[in-house]
């Protein structure tokens, strides 16, 4: 007798994409990821969390081509967060943080966004968390992030929106649609 969860219909099997035509897309994906996300400058710096760093931009590539993830770059000529200018032009360091913050919050604030400092996630915490009424919840990373705690959220956070601000003028946004399994939030308790 045949195992049902192994056997495969020719309709199932055509429903798939040559493996090269999806390797292909995957390859894509992490090339963008690599040129666009600002990662955290905290973590190692090593061969083995380099063999790592390829493994999770490539985890978090599946999810996008997959479909369990929306990745989406905006990008502006103008600051994406309202009229105001900020008067810091290097986009990194404590400085530029704490104001890019402070208008990136003003911004969802004049859309009627309640807005929270640091909001728990699956994994560590966000710079802000913006909630309205019907809309998923968004949760922001100013500059940096660090590439595992993006992946574990991604992979665990249905029906959430991670937004990394990278500078005034660009964001990605990751829309996170669906999750295979949710993870305890032991990432946030305390021993």
């Amino acid at each position: 007798m045949k195992n049902k969860n192994m056997s495969f219909t020719r309709a199932e099997q055509s429903k798939s994409l040559p493996w090269d035509v999806v390797e292909e897309a995957i390859a894509k994906e992490v090339k963008w990821l690599k040129e666009t996300i600002h990662e955290s400058p905290y973590g190692e710096k090593n061969e083995i969390f380099d063999f790592c760093r390829n493994c999770i931009y490539r985890r978090i590539a599946i999810l996008i081509v997959s479909g369990k993830v929306k990745a989406k770059e905006i990008k502006s000529t103008v600051c994406l967060w309202g009229k105001q200018k900020s008067s810091i032009k290097i986009s990194h360091g404590g400085e530029w943080h704490s104001e890019t913050m402070k208008l990136v919050s003003s911004y969802f604030k004049s859309l009627n966004y309640e807005i929270t400092i640091e909001p728990r996630l699956n994994w560590g915490q966000a710079d802000l968390g913006a909630y309205k009424k019907d809309k998923p919840p968004l949760f922001i990373e100013i500059g940096t992030v660090s590439l595992s705690k993006l992946l574990f959220n991604l992979e665990s956070m249905e029906g959430s929106t991670l937004l990394l601000v990278l500078d005034l003028n660009r964001a990605v946004e990751f829309s996170i649609l669906k999750v295979d399994h949710k993870y305890w939030a032991f990432a946030n308790s305390s021993r």
